[in-house]
């Protein structure tokens, strides 16, 4: 009894682990969707050509960035863009869980969220930020 226990024990974390691509994954969609909220009025990512993900020095441990490549539309004037997007993240035990918050988003020449222990921008913008890239990851 006690080694089917361990067995399924086992085979459960094995099959709950999250990989780095599908981290990966849902920090793109979370910085795609903090992008569109700091757009310009009628503005939006209309498609992302590529996603470059990297793990930054600058803010040290911990962190994962994300560079999205797109094309950003008002349907009358199509603009190639580059945004980018800094992650706080934490993988639990044998990466069965994997924690993350928005750190940092630059838009358009903008950055909001966070630098240290200042916040970026309005608190009210950084709560619907948080609000938003949350909402995003959870699909």
């Amino acid at each position: 009894m006690k080694k089917i226990i361990i067995g399924l024990s086992c085979v459960l974390l094995l099959t709950s682990c999250i990989t780095r691509e599908q981290a990966d994954s849902r920090l793109a969609l979370g910085c795609a969707a903090a992008v569109e909220l700091f757009l310009d009025d009628n503005f939006t990512i209309k498609e992302i050509k590529k996603k470059v993900y990297s793990t930054p020095t600058e803010f040290g441990t911990g962190f994962r960035k994300v560079n999205l490549f797109a094309i950003e539309s008002d349907n009358w004037l199509d603009i190639d863009k580059e945004y980018s997007c800094v992650f706080a993240e934490e993988f639990g035990f044998l990466q069965a869980t994997h924690q993350t918050s928005i750190y940092q988003v630059k838009v358009n020449g903008k950055t909001y969220g966070r630098e240290g222990d200042k916040i970026l921008g309005s608190m009210e913008d950084h709560l619907r930020l948080e609000e938003v890239v949350d909402n995003a990851m959870r699909h």
